[in-house]
């Protein structure tokens, strides 16, 4: 029961977080934490410093309204939950610093690579949802993670879906990598 609590004030927080326009007037802006922002780029490896999410409702409606998406969000929301309870209280990680993360990586992305990325990556989330005793599924990674699918039961992964340079030296691309050679770089956009 209190788990339960737990996991519903969560995803309250969540959205009170990231959709503060429906929480709030149009003039308040979103704010992500610096560490926040740090924690991503040393795991990742992609800077987000520049990256606004005031208008992320907007900018990418395809995902905010895919229900595939939203469970992905939530997925990342319950799985990163640092939360320990207490017989007299609960203590935790509030902040869905995951489900951010993947918010961040997209908008760096842009609206046309991201359309793109989620039509190849939205089967594979799909299947990874429907089979959670089958499959990982994973937020943002080293290597510029965004999204990655592994078999449970072996660790390998079935799918990725990375913004980061191909070449050393390059610039950041959206590509994704499937087996059976999981080195070859599949450029998005």
């Amino acid at each position: 029961m209190k788990k339960c609590i737990v996991v519903l004030l969560s995803l309250v927080l969540f959205l009170s977080t990231l959709s503060p326009s429906v929480l709030a007037s149009d003039t308040e802006e979103t704010f992500v934490d610096e560490e926040v922002i740090e924690s991503l780029y040393e795991t990742t490896g992609v800077d987000v410093s520049n990256v606004d999410l005031n208008k992320y409702e907007e900018d990418f409606d395809f995902l905010v309204n895919d229900e595939v998406f939203l469970q992905f969000e939530e997925h990342m929301i319950l799985t990163d939950q640092d939360t320990v309870l207490e017989e007299s209280s609960v203590q935790g990680q509030w902040v869905p610093i995951a489900a951010a993360a993947i918010r961040l990586l997209t908008s760096k992305v842009g609206r046309e690579g991201m359309k793109k990325g989620w039509a190849i990556a939205r089967p594979y989330v799909e299947k990874a949802i429907k089979a959670p005793s089958t499959y990982i599924l994973e937020g943002a990674g080293g290597g510029g993670r965004i999204i990655q699918v592994r078999l449970k039961k072996t660790g390998s992964v079935v799918f990725r879906l990375d913004y980061f340079p191909i070449k050393t030296g390059g610039s950041n691309v959206l590509h994704y990598h499937v087996p059976p050679n999981l080195k070859t770089h599949h450029k998005v956009f």
